[in-house]
């Protein structure tokens, strides 16, 4: 971890990690999807646009996130989900079909899906 080497940079990283906390306790499922180089050229900003339209159809409420490299540049496309009470969970090798089968049996009945990544 780096040096905080300014009262402003703690500032804004106390502001940073309170809204991640706010985003974490909050009542809607958080999706989380890898934009590195290698997640965008496997399909990432098509999953995440799908995510998007999905959960608009499906009315679920839900906040969508890019992020970084996950680390797990061998199962590209990789989505985070968290639902409200439970642990974040990563699916790996994600494309449209997972999609649905995320939001279907994952999200709304509760149900284990292949594809997590431990």
């Amino acid at each position: 971890m780096k040096k905080i080497e300014s009262i402003d940079k703690l500032n804004a990283l106390r502001t940073y990690l309170e809204n991640e906390k706010a985003v974490s306790e909050s009542k809607n499922v958080i999706v989380k999807v890898a934009m590195s180089t290698c997640s965008i050229a496997t399909g990432s900003e098509q999953v995440m646009e799908y995510f998007q339209e999905q959960m608009k159809l499906e009315a679920i409420g839900s906040k969508i996130i890019k992020t970084g490299c996950m680390g797990l540049c061998h199962s590209e496309p990789t989505v985070e989900i968290t639902v409200p009470g439970k642990e974040p969970v990563i699916f790996g090798k994600v494309d449209q079909k997972r999609v649905e089968i995320i939001i279907k049996d994952y999200i709304k009945l509760g149900k284990e899906v292949d594809g997590v990544i431990n």
